[in-house]
């Protein structure tokens, strides 16, 4: 039994054959894809918890400077006689009491 194959038969299984080969590497290519994409959305989740964290200390801590600064003018100003002893010590109450706000936030949030 003698066949013959010609040379554009043999071209055409060869190229089936890289057809084949090309694509189950494609199939290999989208498993690993699709792994990768799984694990960068992880990723992404976890720094949006991160940065949504960062963002409220430093809420937290924007007000607290801002309390600090009220507190010190306050009485820089009473020292040079241009504010009043009352407003002075009610600003430093009310810095004093927001960084016992910003720490009682804190643990708070670490139970």
């Amino acid at each position: 039994m003698n066949t013959m194959i010609s040379i554009k038969d043999a071209g055409l299984i060869v190229l089936f054959i890289g057809l084949i080969i090309l694509v189950i590497y494609l199939v290999v290519l989208a498993k690993n894809l699709i792994t990768t994409v799984k694990k960068t959305n992880a990723i992404l989740e976890d720094a949006k918890v991160v940065t949504d964290v960062a963002q409220k200390r430093t809420n937290d801590v924007d007000g607290l400077i801002d309390d600090v600064v009220g507190s010190v003018s306050g009485i820089s100003g009473a020292l040079k006689g241009n504010e009043s002893k009352v407003n002075s010590v009610s600003s430093v109450v009310k810095a004093v009491s927001s960084v016992i706000g910003l720490i009682k936030d804190r643990n708070k949030e670490e139970e």
